[in-house]
């Protein structure tokens, strides 16, 4: 079992941003958020393991993170040229989830059972093999994002103390539920 501030500090060490251990059931969700996944906007929708409908309904992930006490809230900031270029924020929610999985990869003997939840789609493969109706090539990875979970990520920000809105910036947020 791993120590809050050991936890804390592997982050930091790790490159995030910003830190911050909450009480699981401090979150909030609001289930209405599920029609931006509808509206399909990023194509995900339907094609991606760790999307919705795949993934569940929002009660059914509002569920699963009911099983953990606490929940680890991660952030990085970073210079955006254009946040209305998607294939550069592209890159920067990658880069931010590669330091999520590494954390988590560094940690796994001490997390015991632990549910993730990153900033937007998984994008472990170039494709997801969902769009072929092949099955995953790896489940053990599949993480939903954020907006899958309908969590309201502004009040998490001010619940964190951590900035939302940045102005030429990009702020991306990852949870690590555990108990």
């Amino acid at each position: 079992m791993i120590q809050e501030e050991e936890l804390l500090k592997k982050a930091k060490e790790a490159g995030f941003d910003n830190c911050r251990i909450l009480p699981a059931g401090e979150l909030s969700f609001d289930h209405s958020l599920r029609k931006y996944c509808e509206v399909n906007y990023c194509g995900n929708y339907g094609n991606n393991y760790s999307c919705p409908p795949e993934c569940g309904t929002p009660e059914e992930m509002e569920e699963k993170t009911g099983k953990f006490s606490r929940v680890l809230v991660l952030q990085t900031i970073t210079p955006v040229h254009d946040i209305a270029d998607d294939r550069e924020t592209r890159e920067i929610k990658h880069r931010h989830n590669q330091m999520t999985w590494g954390l988590i990869d560094g940690l796994s003997e001490k997390l015991g059972n632990f549910l993730p939840a990153m900033a937007g789609p998984c994008q472990i493969c170039k494709d997801c093999e969902k769009k072929d109706g092949k099955p995953c090539s790896f489940p053990e990875r599949i993480a939903s994002c954020l907006s899958a979970y309908c969590i309201q990520v502004d009040k998490l920000a001010e619940k964190c103390d951590m900035p939302y809105w940045c102005q030429g910036e990009v702020a991306f947020f990852s949870l690590l539920f555990f108990s």
